[in-house]
């Protein structure tokens, strides 16, 4: 529709704005991951401000082209820092300073700004959540506990505020039936009702409670492809129903057919790190699957290497996943010593892992009689 609106008026310079938009979001989500994605994505950014150079929303849309397209925070930022001087209070630009600084690791200042994006716009759903997230990554439980609710009351239809609430109280209070309510909650207000999300996220509520008949269950007969489904941040977050089947019969000691998913989760993996070979996620999922395979070497090559294409120094959101993924690989490959390194530097930094979530994920557990482990775990209580 943006195409057809600047093919009817070749000067509409916000329709030019809203296409690079477009373009930008396809690439972000992983849609198309192409250079031409991204050439028509600056290309229409350009046009808008060529069109009207004082225009917000073009200024915005080139700045998160910087953001998205190659976390180039510097230049995403001089961007918006343009477009502050002559709309000094206006919300998408504190927003997009918020979620670059949150990028960078400077959360303190990102809370701040998204904070006061949020109060210039009290409907925003999309603000009250982002503040709830920063708020969780810094373990500031209960006020991101109050963000999250003014998100779900300001936009009850939609799953992610409900996911997000769910896992706090994981992360904040280790209580599945807290998380179990609000995901009831969840699956009768949105559409449509099986929500790939919130169904992964009860499946680990089940083997968080070690009920693994549960677990499996739910994944045979009650989820969609979870192979398919899209994340908050997209691929960023893919799990192959393959690897939640392995995991599930390796709790359950059912050995043959937790071999079996490991095979063929490594089959999916390696296709689409063919794809898509420096994409930090698929390497770090392959290196669990490799673990899970008695592939030892593999395993930490592909963890490590997970971590040095999505650094926490580059990327202060989602480095943590990556190296928590590396950590579980070294639990899973009998590297404690290395595993509880990767944990304690993941406390010591803002971030989605907490104590409760170390205690109630079996993954963990055989780290549980660690001497340094259960320092860690009084330490950070």
């Amino acid at each position: 529709m943006f195409e057809k609106a600047v093919e009817l008026d070749p000067t509409f310079a916000l329709a030019y704005a809203w296409l690079s938009d477009a373009h930008r979001l396809m690439y972000w989500f992983y849609h198309d991951r192409s250079n031409k994605r991204l050439a028509m994505t600056k290309e229409a950014g350009d046009k808008a401000l060529e069109l009207d150079p004082e225009l917000l929303e073009g200024r915005m849309a080139l700045g998160m082209y910087f953001y998205h397209a190659h976390l180039d925070y510097d230049h995403a930022l001089e961007q918006f820092a343009i477009a502050r001087k002559s709309h000094p209070n206006n919300s998408d630009i504190l927003g997009g300073f918020g979620l670059v600084q949150r990028r960078q690791g400077k959360f303190e200042q990102a809370l701040e700004d998204l904070k006061r994006s949020y109060e210039l716009d009290p409907l925003n759903h999309f603000r009250a959540w982002e503040v709830g997230t920063t708020l969780t990554y810094l373990r500031k439980y209960p006020e991101a506990e109050h963000h999250y609710d003014q998100a779900i009351s300001l936009a009850p239809d939609l799953y992610f505020a409900y996911y997000c609430r769910a896992w706090l109280y994981l992360c904040w209070q280790g209580s599945t039936e807290k998380a179990r309510a609000v995901l009831a909650q969840a699956l009768e207000s949105i559409k449509p009702v099986e929500n790939p999300s919130l169904i992964k996220l009860l499946i680990i509520v089940d083997m968080f409670e070690k009920n693994y008949q549960r677990a499996l269950d739910r994944l045979t007969l009650e989820s969609q492809d979870i192979d398919n489904q899209e994340y908050i941040d997209d691929r960023e977050y893919f799990v192959p129903n393959a690897l939640l089947y392995a995991r599930i019969y390796g709790y359950m000691n059912e050995t043959e057919l937790e071999q079996t998913s490991y095979e063929s989760a490594r089959s999916i993996l390696e296709s689409k790190i063919e794809e898509h070979p420096d994409h930090a996620r698929f390497r770090s999922a392959l290196g669990l699957v490799y673990a899970g395979l008695g592939r030892k070497e593999d395993a930490i090559r592909e963890g490590k290497l997970a971590v040095e294409l999505l650094p926490v120094s580059k990327e202060a959101m989602r480095g943590p996943y990556r190296v928590e993924d590396l950590a579980r690989i070294y639990v899973m490959v009998g590297e404690y010593d290395a595993a509880i390194d990767q944990l304690e530097y993941l406390l010591s930094i803002p971030g989605p892992l907490s104590i409760p979530l170390l205690q109630l994920d079996p993954i963990w557990h055989p780290l549980r009689n660690h001497p340094h482990f259960q320092k860690l775990s009084v330490r950070n209580q």
